[in-house]
């Protein structure tokens, strides 16, 4: 065969695997449907995190778990570069482009109730970086090491032969066939090769396509914007008034610029929520001198809606690497730890060792949506927008203000204390809850 591994995408993980493939003696071809591979097309916030601060019920200690990869990392500013470390898989990874820190988290109420998931100013949490500089740098790697690259062909689907994989492509000549040895399927969420290997019908399905044209995601880059809040700030903002199924987010893109995005549903268009948040009596005046820059769109899921993680992430000589493998992301670092790992499997695999069991047992591990008790917490945020008012939001928030934690994650543990003063709330809450409960027993016990 004349490669011993086909990559599939050209993002953070496919990117990452023909590096690491390349670099250890493989030979590599690298397929990406874009011309530009490491232009970026869809919202991303673009941030490494280095403390876990995202939702969870986790909130006893002060703290919050991570939606994502939850292996620890660290991030050394060295006198030329940032080096990304990763001491689970073993390996670090430099970087000599921007970086700007994040020191704050910050769950806001409509009326400006703040809670603060990580300590005020005490550490850094993450630092934003630039992704298609970041990306820019693996493609150069990989192909200095020797990988093959396609630009704007496509992965339309996969097969496993006795002797290894055939990769079904389609580019401007048309579609060939191509054989390897291996295969990694890197091409996203939506990822073709994972459908066409019939990964996705053991998935359970989270959350349903949407309907009406209003879901998916739409991030706005802006200069000019000028909150009241800290410096090095990321806002999650819950407004049930503009958005009773999702909420908004505010965080730094690169100095000078910032991310401004926020989820559609059903008929409500991500264009219209943003848009009526602008004109928000409360928040109004941060957009006063404030320039959209960039607009870019992200689709919700395809036509199955978000599936349920791919629960072992190898099909044959197929290996299943970042997004492809999950419900929505598995953020750029766990990508990247991903196809590591992944071609760290494979090696193996060539080698004689044919078993993929460790890599499989890391996924599992490696990342917080492969717990069924994440999705009570993902299903009580949006249940959160749709249950109260923004006075209710306001109320809750203000119970809590002032504690280090995720809000969600402070009114699930306590709806004792909401029950004291907002009796009639706290029985939709407590339903809601339920509802949650019900809903990870079927998770649990498919």
């Amino acid at each position: 065969m004349k490669y011993d591994l086909i990559v599939v995408g050209g993002g953070p993980g496919g990117l990452m695997a023909a590096k690491k493939a390349a670099e250890d003696g493989l030979k590599v071809l690298l397929i990406e449907r874009k011309k530009n591979i490491s232009e970026i097309l869809r919202a991303c916030l673009q941030v490494f995190y280095i403390h876990k601060v995202t939702a969870s019920p986790d909130v006893e200690e002060g703290r919050a778990r991570a939606d994502g990869y939850i292996n620890p990392v660290s991030v050394e500013l060295l006198p030329d570069k940032t080096r990304f470390n990763f001491p689970v898989p073993g390996f670090s990874l430099d970087y000599d482009g921007p970086i700007t820190p994040y020191y704050n988290w910050i769950d806001l109420s409509p009326s400006g109730h703040a809670i603060y998931r990580h300590p005020p100013d005490k550490n850094i949490w993450g630092v934003v970086f630039d992704k298609e500089h970041f990306l820019a740098g693996l493609l150069s790697d990989a192909q200095k090491a020797g990988a093959e690259v396609w630009p704007e062909t496509i992965g339309v689907g996969a097969e496993n032969t006795p002797d290894g994989v055939k990769v079904r492509v389609r580019g401007k000549s048309g579609e060939q066939t191509l054989e390897a040895r291996k295969a990694i399927a890197a091409d996203g969420v939506r990822s073709a090769i994972v459908e066409s290997l019939g990964l996705n019908e053991k998935r359970q399905v989270m959350a349903p396509p949407s309907t009406g044209g209003g879901g998916g995601l739409l991030e706005y880059e802006m200069e000019g914007i000028e909150t009241d809040l800290p410096r090095f700030s990321f806002v999650w903002i819950t407004i049930p008034s503009i958005n009773p199924f999702g909420n908004l987010w505010i965080g730094l893109k690169r100095m000078g610029i910032s991310s401004f995005a926020t989820m559609g549903t059903g008929n409500l268009s991500p264009k219209t929520v943003l848009e009526n948040f602008m004109k928000h009596p409360r928040f109004a005046p941060w957009f006063r001198n404030a320039r959209i820059v960039k607009k870019i769109g992200t689709s919700s899921g395809g036509g199955r809606g978000i599936l349920a993680p791919i629960k072992e992430p190898v099909a044959g000589n197929v290996v299943i690497v970042g997004d492809a493998a999950a419900p929505i992301e598995t953020w750029v670092q766990g990508a990247v730890a991903m196809a590591y790992l992944a071609v760290e499997a494979i090696k193996k695999d060539i080698g004689g060792q044919k078993d993929y069991q460790e890599y499989i047992d890391w996924w599992q591990k490696a990342f917080a949506f492969n717990d069924p008790r994440y999705w009570k917490v993902v299903g009580a945020l949006a249940r959160l927008n749709s249950i109260c008012t923004d006075e209710e939001v306001d109320y809750l928030y203000s119970l809590f203000e002032g504690r280090v934690g995720c809000a969600l994650g402070f009114i699930t543990k306590n709806l004792e204390l909401v029950k004291k003063g907002r009796p009639e709330l706290y029985e939709r809450l407590k339903k809601g809850s339920e509802e949650a409960e019900k809903r990870l027993r079927e998770l649990a016990n498919p």
